[in-house]
C-alpha cells in the first residue's frame, strides 16, 4: 500500500523531484532549498530539534537544505528574513517555538504582510500523540501547555495561507505549495506549523515531490492592447501628467522600463512617504519634480497603495490609471481612491507596452509639449537640489546637532553600492534627502508601520549579501522596539557586521508632534508630553555589551568623524552603533 509520502508515479508526477530522506523533516528542508530558500532563521524549541538534525544530516550527506541561521529572538528572526527577501528577491524562512514563538513574531508579522515579503513562517506544533505511542509523542511536561485551539489563527490575518502539517500530507509538496503562493503576485508571507511527531515520521529511502518551480509561480502580464492604447493616448496628449510609484523598485527591470517611459514623455515621478525602496535614481531630473496630484491632468499610478490623500486627489476631469498586482487594494479594507482604469498587470510589462504605443502616437505637437515639459522639470530639479544642499550645509552651523546635519553627514559617508535601511521615522526624510541613492536595491524602508524593523532587516541583508556594506538609520524609539541586542548578537555571531546610526531625541513623534497637532492648546503639551518622551539609555554601552562598537555623539563638529569611525569598525568585522543626540522635544 502506498503511503501519503510515497505517491504512486503517474504521467502527471513522473517528473517530480526525488531526494534522499529518512524522515519527513528531510523532505521539508529539501523542499525549502529547492524552492529558493537559502537561509532558515531559526529560534530553538523543544519540538524543533528535527530542523537541526535534518539540516546537519543534509550537509553531511549532500542533500539539499537551507543553511540554519541561529537567532535568539523571533521578531528579529522574521525581520532578518524580510531583509533577506528585500535584497535578494528570493523567499526566506523562519522557525519559531510552537504558539509562544509564533506570538513572539509579534509586530514583525505585520511587517511581512504589509511589505509583501515572501517569507515562509514556520513553527513547531506541540505533539498530541499519546506518550510512548510513537516517535515524537509527548514526553516533556511543558508540552501539555502547548496546544492552542488553532495555532494558525494567530497569524491568519497577516498571511496569504496557513497550514498545519498532517499525517496524510506529502511534506515536500506542502512546502513547495506554500512557497508557490508566497512568491506569486501579490507576494506575501505564508505560515506552516509542524507537529513534532509528524516531522519525525519515517520516510525510508527517498522523498518525492514537485518543487516550487515545477508547480510554477504566477506572473503578471501587460494590460490589454485597448487599455494600453488608451493610457498611452492620455499621456501623449497630457499637459501636466505624473507618474506615482511606491514599490516598483522591487524589480530592477521595472525601474529601467518605467524610467525609459518617463524619459520618452518627460513624465515626472513622485512617491509617497510610504515608498519602501528606491523607485528611481535620486539625481534624475524627473524624480520628485511632479505637480500636486490635484494639478495633474493624467495620473498613472504604479504599485502604490496611497499615492495621495483623498482631499488631494486629481480633479474630476483628470484621467487616472491604476496599475498594480492588486489594483483594488484587497488587503486594505478601507480605500477611498477613484480611477478610470484599475488594471492588474506587471509594471515592467506595462511600461514597455506603453513606451511602444506612445512612440507611435507622438506627433510634432506632442514632441513640442514633451520638450517644453522636460526643460521645465530639469530646471525645477536643479533648484530643488541646490535648496536641499544649502539647507544641509547651513544646518552644520548650529550648536546643537540638527537632524538634517546628521542626514547630510550620512550622505557623505554613503558609497553607491552600500545598502541603506531607513527606519528613522520622523527624521527619515533627512536620511533620504542626502542619501544619493542611484541603484535599485540600495535603499529600503519597512513598507509597514512596525517599529524596529531595521535592526533585524540589516542582519538578514548582510547575511544574504556578505560582500555589501549595510547601514541602518533609526530613531531611538524604533531602535529599542527592534530588540537591538538580539540583532547585534546575530551580526557578531554570524560575521555579518553593519553600521547603525541612531537619531537620539528622547521622544516619540506620535507622542509629541502628533499630540501637538491634535491638541495645539492642550494640557498634554503644556505638561511636557507625558507618555511621549523618555530618557534614552546609553546606546554605546548597550552595543558594547553585545560585542559591538558603540559611540555616543553630542557635538556637531564630531558627527562626520564618528560615522567614519563606526564604518571603519564594520570594515574590520565588528558591528557598530553611533548614537547621535539631535535636537528634539526632550
Amino acid at each position: 500500500m502506498n503511503q501519503p509520502h510515497e505517491p504512486k508515479l503517474s504521467a502527471t508526477n513522473s517528473n517530480w523531484h526525488e531526494t534522499g530522506a529518512d524522515e519527513w523533516s528531510d523532505a521539508v528542508v529539501a523542499a525549502m532549498k529547492l524552492g529558493g530558500v537559502d537561509n532558515l532563521f531559526f529560534v530553538s524549541g523543544t519540538e524543533l530539534t528535527f530542523y537541526q538534525e535534518a539540516i546537519a544530516k543534509a550537509e553531511a550527506k549532500g542533500w539539499p537544505a537551507p543553511k540554519l541561521i541561529t537567532m535568539v529572538q523571533e521578531a528579529t528572526a522574521l525581520h532578518a528574513a524580510i531583509g533577506a527577501t528585500m535584497v535578494s528577491g528570493k523567499p526566506a524562512a523562519t522557525a519559531a517555538h510552537v504558539d509562544v514563538g509564533t506570538l513572539h513574531y509579534g509586530a514583525a508579522i505585520h511587517s511581512a504582510w504589509r511589505s509583501g515579503s515572501p517569507v515562509l513562517l514556520t513553527a513547531g506544533a506541540g505533539p498530541r500523540a499519546y506518550p510512548g505511542s510513537m516517535r515524537g509523542a509527548r514526553d516533556i511536561g511543558v508540552q501539555w501547555l502547548q496546544e492552542p485551539r488553532d495555532q494558525g489563527e494567530i497569524v491568519r490575518q497577516y498571511t496569504k495561507a496557513d497550514h498545519r502539517m498532517e499525517h496524510q500530507d506529502n511534506p515536500g509538496l506542502m512546502v513547495s505549495r506554500l512557497l508557490q503562493i508566497a512568491m506569486s503576485e501579490p507576494k506575501g508571507p505564508v505560515y506552516l506549523s509542524i507537529p513534532r511527531e509528524t516531522a519525525m515520521l519515517p520516510m525510508p529511502g527517498s522523498a518525492r515531490f514537485p518543487t516550487t518551480n515545477q508547480l510554477g509561480v504566477a506572473r503578471l502580464t501587460a494590460p490589454s492592447a485597448d487599455d494600453t492604447r488608451t493610457i498611452a493616448r492620455w499621456l501623449v496628449k497630457a499637459e501636466n501628467p505624473c507618474l506615482y510609484v511606491d514599490r516598483i523598485g522591487r524589480s530592477a527591470q521595472a525601474v529601467a522600463e518605467v524610467m525609459r517611459l518617463a524619459e520618452l514623455l518627460a513624465l515626472p515621478l513622485m512617491q509617497s512617504g510610504l515608498a519602501d525602496r528606491l523607485n528611481f535614481p535620486d539625481s534624475h531630473p524627473l524624480g520628485g519634480t511632479g505637480p500636486q496630484p490635484s494639478e495633474a491632468d493624467v495620473a498613472l499610478v504604479m504599485e502604490s497603495f496611497r499615492p495621495w490623500s483623498p482631499e488631494q486627489a486629481p480633479a474630476a476631469g483628470a484621467k487616472v490609471a491604476w496599475i498594480c498586482s492588486d489594483p483594488v487594494l484587497s488587503r486594505h479594507k478601507t480605500a477611498e481612491f477613484c480611477a478610470d482604469l484599475w488594471i492588474p498587470a506587471g509594471v515592467a510589462e506595462t511600461a514597455r507596452a506603453l513606451h511602444e504605443a506612445a512612440t507611435g502616437m507622438l506627433d510634432k505637437s506632442g514632441l513640442s509639449r514633451v520638450a517644453d515639459r522636460r526643460k521645465r522639470l530639469e530646471e525645477r530639479k536643479k533648484q530643488m537640489v541646490a535648496h536641499v544642499l544649502k539647507l544641509g550645509e547651513d544646518s552644520g552651523k548650529q550648536a546643537a546637532i540638527a537632524p538634517r546635519w546628521l542626514g547630510y553627514q550620512m550622505g557623505k559617508l554613503l558609497k553607491p553600492d552600500m545598502i541603506l535601511f531607513n527606519d528613522a521615522v520622523s527624521n527619515a526624510s533627512f536620511v533620504h534627502a542626502y542619501a544619493g541613492r542611484e541603484l535599485p536595491g540600495t535603499y529600503f524602508r519597512s513598507g509597514s508601520s512596525t517599529g524596529g524593523w531595521g535592526s533585524g532587516a540589516s542582519v538578514g541583508a548582510k547575511i544574504t549579501l556578505p560582500d555589501r556594506e549595510v547601514i541602518h538609520a533609526t530613531g531611538d524609539g524604533f531602535y529599542i522596539f527592534g530588540s537591538p541586542i538580539a540583532s547585534l548578537w546575530a551580526a557578531a555571531n554570524h560575521k555579518a557586521p553593519y553600521l547603525t546610526v541612531i537619531f537620539v531625541n528622547g521622544s516619540y513623534h506620535t507622542g509629541t508632534t502628533c499630540v501637538q497637532q491634535d491638541y495645539p492648546d492642550g494640557y498634554a503639551a503644556k505638561a511636557g508630553f507625558s507618555g511621549g518622551t523618555f530618557t534614552p539609555p546609553d546606546f554605546a554601552k548597550l552595543a558594547e555589551a553585545a560585542g559591538a562598537y558603540g559611540e555616543n555623539v553630542i557635538e556637531t563638529a564630531e558627527v562626520g568623524a564618528a560615522l567614519q569611525r563606526g564604518l571603519a569598525q564594520v570594515r574590520n568585522g565588528v558591528p557598530a552603533v553611533i548614537a547621535v543626540r539631535v535636537q528634539g522635544p526632550a
